[in-house]
């Protein structure tokens, strides 16, 4: 299966350009307002664009919001995500490969760079790229020429190349684990979306857009709810807003996620364990759902707990990093 992808990012896919969304971004904050200029901007140009953020904040929203809006709409949209192929294939999927070029390779392959020829190329998470490609890559994006594995011929290839990464570039460059001279070459355009708890009045406008996306629209959004949520942290950000929606419209249990004065994810299980328990279910099921939330909240307050970083969480929870991020993404987080 090709390593490129087209992107599945939640979320209304045609909020206009203005005071409330751009493209497929939705959002009428203040944080989200600062950007919508510069992302027009961006989008009206050609030049390479880092787009940081905590996971589930809409990266690739963005990035097919800035094809879409750019002279290069009509050309194809690839994502690449360098977290979701094994290592010792990354360069043929960048760059493809001949036949023969390694154990495997019975056929000729397209990488990500010829796929996306005369459109766009999201590479996403750029900053788990291994540090012996990045070169190649830099090589490529001043070259705009790719020369696939096993092969000696070098090909033009008419691709703009936006990035993504949850990771502080800057400090990964200072600590070598980026290379500088990649940074900058990257670094012309730069957007930073804000977590959605520092989006003030997003969560009713995103949760009821998303109600309606999915098939609720006929039934309205209950108010209650949503002052509960506004008092969430939201460490999986729209992602895990998004699915909470799907999740409560799918089962019909309209509850608030977890909230206190005191914190983002309450201490007590007791509104969730309460409202089970008042479903009359049978006890097997009613275990296996309190468990999930149990789960769910468990890795929701480590993210909180250690700003995001998943390798701090997965330690302080005792689990492998693996298996916390099968629980991230089985929880929308």
């Amino acid at each position: 299966r090709s390593p490129a992808r087209r992107p599945a990012a939640p979320g209304p896919l045609a909020a206009p350009a203005g005071e409330q969304g751009f493209g497929g971004m939705l959002g009428a904050s203040a944080a989200m307002r600062r950007l919508y200029p510069l992302c027009a901007r961006l989008a009206a140009s050609d030049v390479p664009v880092i787009i940081e953020g905590e996971t589930g904040t809409g990266k690739e929203v963005l990035a097919e919001a800035l094809h879409a809006e750019s002279a290069r709409s009509k050309g194809p949209f690839v994502v690449f995500d360098c977290t979701t192929v094994a290592p010792n294939l990354i360069e043929s999927a960048l760059f493809g490969h001949e036949k023969g070029a390694f154990t495997g390779a019975t056929d000729a392959r397209k990488g990500v760079f010829e796929q996306a020829h005369g459109g766009t190329l999201l590479i996403d998470e750029i900053g788990d790229l291994a540090l012996e490609l990045q070169p190649k890559l830099l090589r490529v994006l001043q070259r705009s020429e790719v020369c696939r594995v096993g092969g000696g011929r070098w090909q033009k290839v008419d691709v703009r190349v936006l990035v993504a990464t949850r990771r502080d570039l800057d400090r990964e460059v200072q600590a070598g684990r980026f290379r500088d001279d990649l940074f900058y070459r990257l670094h012309v355009g730069r957007i930073e979306l804000p977590p959605l708890r520092d989006r003030q009045g997003d969560v009713p406008l995103l949760a009821r857009a998303f109600w309606n996306e999915l098939g609720g629209a006929k039934v309205p959004f209950p108010v209650e709810t949503l002052r509960g949520w506004e008092d969430y942290a939201w460490p999986g950000n729209v992602r895990e807003l998004y699915n909470t929606v799907a999740r409560r419209l799918a089962l019909g249990e309209l509850l608030p996620p977890p909230s206190s004065s005191s914190g983002p994810v309450s201490s007590s299980g007791g509104d969730y364990l309460d409202a089970t328990v008042a479903q009359g279910l049978a006890l097997p099921v009613a275990r296996e759902q309190v468990m999930r939330e149990l789960e769910r909240r468990t890795v929701a307050r480590a993210l909180v707990d250690h700003h995001g970083r998943a390798a701090d969480a997965s330690a302080a929870l005792g689990i492998a990093r693996r298996y916390f991020n099968l629980l991230r993404a089985r929880h929308g987080l």
